[in-house]
């Protein structure tokens, strides 16, 4: 019988336990979106994954180490810029604004209870809560490093630009995290699509930063919005 070479056994072990690990931490992230943070067990995880619950402490320390990194790649894999922007006409800020907010409201509607649960590991754990925040501002950089060039008179520094985008920006997270994680009543009486709740969104950011509404043409849900304009003192 051929004996296999330590090298190679050596990298089907790595392979392997590579795989396992990562099964445990795809089980995580389903556990989590069905039960959260808080309610989250090693032995949600380790039945997912289906494998028994020692082998869990053979990848990971506890459970909020595992936690950690699931939820720190799943923040990771939402600042691909260049895929969000991958089909947006150049020079079109609409459809620039847009394309972030519709990648954003979707996966806050495919993924509800993921976002819930790194509220929740924020609010217990320093580290993250300033990882999170440093990842949102991350997402707005990309606007905040134009602002001078599409505002020169303003003459903004780079942290009035950033407290401008933040402002608008933190606006939407508010009404996200009430729309799909609170599901508050009162926003969801009407079950409004994706697309709407984004481009209500987009159309709210694009007057709050440009003083003016986008082209009518490119609305749907929100046309009612561009008729909002004072005309008499109330």
């Amino acid at each position: 019988m051929e004996k296999t070479s330590p090298k190679r056994t050596a990298k089907t072990k790595s392979a392997k336990g590579e795989q396992a690990r990562n099964n445990l931490k795809q089980a995580a992230l389903k556990v989590l979106e069905r039960v959260g943070y808080h309610k989250m067990r090693i032995s949600d995880v380790t039945a997912e994954a289906g494998v028994a619950t020692g082998l869990f402490y053979h990848y990971f320390s506890d459970l909020k180490a595992l936690t950690i990194e699931v939820l720190s790649d799943f923040v990771a894999n939402s600042q691909n810029l260049a895929a969000i922007e991958k089909d947006v006409p150049k020079g079109d800020w609409y459809a620039r604004i847009y394309a972030h907010n519709i990648f954003v409201v979707k996966t806050y509607a495919a993924k509800p209870g993921v976002m819930r649960s790194l509220f929740q590991l924020a609010d217990t754990d320093p580290e993250f809560a300033r990882m999170l925040k440093a990842s949102f501002i991350d997402q707005l950089n990309w606007l905040v490093s134009v602002m001078p060039r599409l505002f020169p008179e303003a003459a903004m520094t780079e942290h009035q630009a950033l407290m401008v985008v933040y402002t608008l920006a933190s606006s939407g997270e508010v009404v996200l995290r009430d729309y799909f994680i609170d599901k508050d009543p009162l926003l969801t009486a009407e079950a409004l699509s994706v697309e709407e709740i984004a481009e209500l969104l987009t159309v709210i950011f694009y007057r709050g930063l440009f003083l003016q509404n986008p082209a009518v043409e490119k609305l749907r849900y929100a046309k009612h919005v561009v008729n909002m304009q004072r005309t008499q003192a109330l």
